[in-house]
This record gives C-alpha cells, sequence and structure tokens, in this order.
C-alpha cells in the first residue's frame, strides 16, 4: 500500500506515517542483506543477526498493512512477534552465549516433538527404536528450552519484556482476557465483535513499541556491521520517535487527570 501513498517529512510524520516511511527505508539503512564472511569471527552469528531482521522487518510489513486495513486487534497480535525480534537482536548483539541457547532452544524443541510423535504415530521398531534414542540422547546434558525473560535480562528496554507478556495476555493467547475483547453487551443481547477495536492508549502502546522495536533491530545491526550510511535520516526517524512518545505519554497523562478530576456522580436513594 505504500507504493501509493506519500508520507510527509520525517518531522512531520503521525505514527502512521513513521512506520510507513520506516518499513520503506529500512533496508537503506542495512544495506543489502549480504556480508563478507571471511572476515567475521563468527559467520552463523553474523547469519543469525541477518535473519532476526529479515524476520522483523517482514513483520513490520505485514503489520503495516493489518493497521492500514483498520485491523487493530491483528496489527496488536503482530507487534509481539517484532518486540521478541527485537529482544532477540539485542542478546545476539551483546550476549556471547546468545547461538548457544538458540541451539539449546531448539534441540529441546526437537526432543519434546519427538515424544509427542512416540505417542501419536504407530511407528516401524526400527523408526521407533532410531526416535527413542534420539529422545534420549547419548549421556549428554539435557538441553533447556529459551526463556524469553531470561534471554533479556539487562536489557536497555525492561518495556519489551513487559509489553511481550502483556500482549500475550490479552491478544496473542486463548485467555479469559483475550476473549473478553468479543462478546459485545447490547441492552438486550449479545453480539461478537470479530475484528474488536482497540482502546486509544492500547494503540498508542502497540504501535509505539513496534517502532521502539524497529528501530532497536536496525540500531543494532548498523552498530555490528560498521554501518553508517543514511544516518541522518535515521537519526531523523529516531527523533521524531521520541516527539511522538512523548507527546503521547502527556496527552494520555492530561486524559487520566481531567478523568480523575470529573465529579463522581452520587448514587440513587434506589441503590440504598
Amino acid at each position: 500500500m505504500t507504493d501509493t501513498y506519500s508520507p510527509p517529512a520525517i518531522e512531520d510524520a503521525d505514527w502512521v506515517d513513521w512506520l510507513v516511511i520506516f518499513n520503506d527505508r529500512a533496508r537503506d539503512f542495512i544495506g543489502e542483506f549480504a556480508q563478507e564472511t571471511a572476515g567475521s569471527d563468527d559467520p552463523r552469528a553474523l547469519s543469525a543477526k541477518f535473519a532476526i531482521a529479515a524476520r522483523a522487518l517482514t513483520l513490520i510489513r505485514s503489520a503495516l498493512v493489518l493497521l492500514q486495513n483498520e485491523e487493530q486487534l491483528a496489527f496488536r497480535i503482530m507487534a509481539r512477534g517484532i518486540i521478541e525480534c527485537a529482544m532477540h537482536m539485542e542478546s545476539a548483539c551483546t550476549t556471547a552465549e546468545y547461538l548457544p541457547i538458540l541451539y539449546d532452544d531448539d534441540q529441546a524443541s526437537r526432543i519434546s516433538r519427538g515424544k509427542l510423535l512416540q505417542k501419536t504415530t504407530e511407528l516401524s521398531e526400527e523408526a521407533n527404536r532410531e526416535l527413542q534414542q534420539f529422545v534420549m540422547g547419548n549421556g549428554e546434558t539435557k538441553p533447556k528450552s529459551l526463556n524469553i525473560g531470561e534471554l533479556s535480562k539487562g536489557s536497555n528496554f525492561p518495556r519489551f519484556q513487559l509489553f511481550y507478556r502483556q500482549i500475550s495476555a490479552d491478544a496473542e493467547h486463548v485467555t479469559w482476557t483475550s476473549l473478553c475483547r468479543h462478546p459485545q453487551e447490547k441492552y438486550d443481547r449479545v453480539c461478537l465483535e470479530l475484528d474488536p477495536q482497540l482502546e486509544d492508549e492500547e494503540m498508542f502502546d502497540t504501535i509505539g513499541l513496534i517502532a521502539l522495536a524497529g528501530m532497536t533491530v536496525v540500531l543494532h545491526l548498523r552498530h555490528s556491521l560498521g554501518i553508517t550510511q543514511n544516518e541522518a535520516e535515521f537519526s531523523a526517524l529516531g527523533r521524531r520517535y521520541i516527539e511522538l512518545y512523548r507527546e503521547g505519554v502527556a496527552e494520555f497523562r492530561d486524559r487520566h487527570r481531567d478523568a480523575d478530576a470529573m465529579p463522581q456522580e452520587a448514587p440513587s436513594p434506589s441503590a440504598h
């Protein structure tokens, strides 16, 4: 949709314009997804960073389509994956143990799925024996599943973990909270809303966290690869993000203050 829409200058962009500009320019900020590995100390670590960035930018592009089509709940659900990419990128660029943790998680998942396969599928004796050997391992230390909380310890952006869990609870997963978004109670009936709209503050949190996560992914990759091209435009996006975020925080602070200042209705006599 961005092919037919020309956003304003960065300094005049609102949140949606900001995402459009970021989506259009992200590839220019990190260059081509190609890098010489001859001088790299760890080509696999480099590949992981590229893959995280590619995944994040793919999700941001999809989230923007959802937002422009006013599918707000799906937009919030998509935000969780983008935030997850930011947490992984930060860890990949700051923690030497990131790849071993990722390998361990992958192995733990394979073993878990192998156990389920044994329980749910009739295998030949030979296949079952081979699978059992894989599941039991070779006396090595049992691999551990990745804990996103442990991964993000010491992060410069603790809000990522908070909202990752918040969106998991109120949108991504089937929970009582997420299900309560859909029934719309009328005076004489209950209707189901297939695409419930977000509250204004929820939308602010969602779009702001997507923007911050996108900037985090790109910034870490730029620093990791020593990329300096298009620095002025990238910095301008960062400054505009800060302005939009501060404006939003101030607006909702004023809303809450005004709501608290409103006189409370006196209880009716029938209530006693």
